[in-house]
């Protein structure tokens, strides 16, 4: 087998980690729950799943892999040198525990009578020393949670030791799927969700000869906290095995990303971006409503001539500034403010007719009056604004390119007549 193609997952994770040193890889390793060890684990899983089936390929293949790795890597750094070792120590105990042919060593595997603990009353007599054998080995060197059970019954029929560190239920919180599922989704109408999603993954897995395909579930741990977990899992016989991943921080990272393209990163208040989205969505709402929907777009007066006398620096605090006023004279939850480019600022205001939205503007206005953002090169001496307002009230007219034209053209009306002046559209 070519082992080229399956080196850049081990190279992608030596790199992920090289940047430490090796005393704290030394301390990630010895810590059991660390995130290099799960990290290692996923790696080595998604390693063997591309191989043939467990049992077939033999532990010499991996091993090759790893030495071809060290090989090309050419490397004198003591980190991914320790990293490309720690590998070969744990791939080889993970597929021995795996293969389930080896005696488990009192060093690197727990006793089969400490593992019982996680094993069902209903079951205990029923599981022979073999199955036991079996199972341990693998459940207590995969530093993620798995919990197995009986396809006929539904009794959980063991559970791993990090499931008990990651969700806080034992074996005799939940001697059965039935149990789990009232433990773990309190709320009945989650509760139908995952029921559902979970028997559908199921039976397609069922019909088709398939792993049962990840989903992502909100978890309720016994201390009440909760965990975002992607809950996959295996099948054999009259059994299923269930794999929990946990994604919280990634979905998280998500988040974070997905809200930080819609923001402006030096006025922290919406994008361009953003506020294209809300106007389409705004004026879907005003077709079924039939509500006004009123925009203000607002431009910072003389504000090149700002810049080119007060610097760049300035000119980013003076829009900060600026946007932040703007953003807090809005009077209701529905009302949006984005920046719309370079020192141009938008309003939205769902359900305001023009008097409203004159009210909002003059509101603005006194606002920045009173920030008294120095600028000696305007005849009144500070920063002033010229706004531009255009409500729809017919949901006939409600266009996009229209609506913008229109509140563009009473901003320019507004700075031909001087400019520190408010312009209503007539159109």
């Amino acid at each position: 087998m070519d082992n080229i193609f399956y080196q850049q997952s081990i190279i992608n994770f030596v790199a992920q980690y090289a940047g430490y040193s090796k005393s704290q890889l030394v301390t990630m390793v010895d810590d059991t729950c660390s995130t290099l060890r799960v990290d290692a684990y996923r790696v080595f899983e998604n390693t063997l799943s591309n191989y043939q089936q467990l049992g077939v390929i033999e532990y010499s293949s991996l091993d090759s892999l790893l030495k071809s790795v060290a090989v090309n890597l050419k490397t004198t750094n003591e980190s991914e040198s320790f990293l490309v070792s720690q590998l070969a120590n744990w791939w080889q105990e993970w597929y021995f525990a795996l293969s389930m042919h080896t005696t488990p060593n009192q060093h690197n595997f727990v006793s089969v009578h400490h593992n019982i603990e996680h094993l069902t009353q209903y079951n205990k007599p029923l599981t022979r020393q073999h199955d036991l054998s079996e199972y341990v080995n693998l459940f207590m060197q995969v530093p993620i949670p798995l919990c197995n059970v009986c396809m006929h019954t539904e009794n959980i029929i063991r559970i791993n030791q990090r499931f008990v560190d990651v969700f806080g239920y034992t074996i005799d919180d939940i001697p059965t799927l039935n149990d789990w599922w009232l433990n773990a989704y309190p709320d009945p109408h989650y509760l139908m969700w995952v029921r559902q999603t979970w028997q559908q993954a199921l039976s397609f897995a069922l019909e088709n000869d398939t792993d049962i395909q990840p989903q992502v579930y909100c978890v309720t741990c016994k201390d009440g906290s909760h965990i975002m977990m992607e809950i996959s899992g295996r099948y054999f016989k009259h059994e299923f095995l269930a794999i929990f991943k946990d994604v919280t921080q990634h979905l998280a990272v998500e988040d974070t990303l997905r809200d930080m393209a819609f923001v402006d990163s030096l006025t922290q208040i919406a994008n361009r971006r953003c506020f294209d989205d809300k106007l389409v969505n705004e004026l879907e709402l005003m077709h079924k409503k039939i509500k006004p929907l009123s925009m203000i777009l607002i431009d910072i007066d003389y504000f090149k001539q700002y810049n080119d006398n007060y610097g760049h620096i300035k000119g980013d605090e003076c829009l900060y500034q600026i946007a932040q006023c703007i953003a807090a004279t809005m009077n209701h939850e529905k009302d949006f403010v984005a920046r719309f480019g370079g020192e141009e600022f938008v309003v939205l205001l769902p359900e305001a007719d023009p008097k409203k939205a004159l009210h909002s503007a003059l509101q603005i206005q006194q606002a920045i009056n009173q920030l008294v953002i120095k600028h000696e090169y305007t005849d009144i001496g500070y920063i002033t604004l010229s706004m531009g307002i255009k409500t729809l009230h017919n949901p006939q007219t409600g266009d996009y390119t229209y609506f913008v034209d229109a509140a563009d053209k009473a901003l320019y009306q507004a700075k031909g007549q001087g400019r520190n002046c408010i312009v209503v559209s007539e159109d």
